[in-house]
């Protein structure tokens, strides 16, 4: 997985590990009290002056949230939603911390240490050198991914398999890294296995997520999969188990 390469060599400090790197796309719903599902203010509630909604931040969010609706229009039964961000608030932690990524950034991958959690996303290698099998170079091919799209250890050699094979000793062209949110380890409560129910319209009732809980009570519900078995491996992955 070539994202793992690149973050590794620039971002992590020294002997940093990495958990696990999550690809995923911020097609998230909301879960927040006071905004309704799509992220917007509900009737009753002082949010548009506590989210500055009109400047940049409230309109990453509200961005972010109808990118997730108009997705999801596109299917009489859809797959679960790529992602919820819950909070106690519209000025929670997890509502501030991703209204700082760009709107052109969210597709990319979650990225968590045993010192911090990012967000961050990739672009081509010089020339287009890394992964240009297909056309698209980097962004054309590892990154074109779906609802749905997250890949466990076990699947990383589907991404190999779909990739040019590099000689050894041959240098691989990284993609560049950027680092869009940083939170630290310090900040997050809880990394735990979540059964969310869906509701109608869905293909299934309800999906495990990974939750990433902060310590204010907000956080975000990320990587889902109907298999309890495939995300209480992640929830080990994060406390290092694996």
């Amino acid at each position: 997985m070539i994202e793992v390469l690149a973050v590794r060599e620039q971002w992590c400090e020294p002997g940093e590990p990495i958990l696990w790197c999550l690809r995923s796309s911020l097609r998230y719903l909301f879960d927040v009290e006071g905004l309704d599902e799509k992220g917007r203010p509900k009737k009753g509630w002082g949010v548009r002056a506590a989210l500055g909604i009109g400047d940049a931040a409230g309109g990453a969010l509200l961005g972010m949230a109808d990118a997730a609706v108009s997705g999801a229009s596109s299917s009489d039964l859809l797959d679960a939603p790529e992602g919820y961000v819950f909070g106690p608030g519209p000025e929670c932690t997890a509502t501030s911390e991703l209204s700082r990524v760009p709107a052109d950034e969210r597709c990319g991958c979650w990225v968590l240490t045993p010192n911090r959690l990012a967000w961050a996303t990739f672009r081509d290698a010089p020339n287009g050198e890394a992964g240009d099998d297909d056309g698209g170079g980097f962004l054309g091919g590892a990154l074109k991914f779906g609802r749905g799209a997250v890949r466990f250890a076990k699947d990383v050699r589907d991404i190999v398999a779909s990739k040019p094979q590099y000689q050894p000793g041959v240098p691989v062209p990284l993609p560049e890294v950027r680092v869009h949110l940083e939170i630290p380890r310090s900040s997050i409560a809880e990394v735990t296995a979540h059964h969310r129910k869906l509701g109608r319209g869905y293909k299934k009732g309800k999906a495990w997520y990974l939750r990433i809980g902060l310590t204010d009570g907000s956080g975000v519900d990320i990587a889902p999969r109907y298999e309890e078995s495939q995300m209480r491996r992640l929830v080990a992955m994060s406390r290092g188990e694996i």
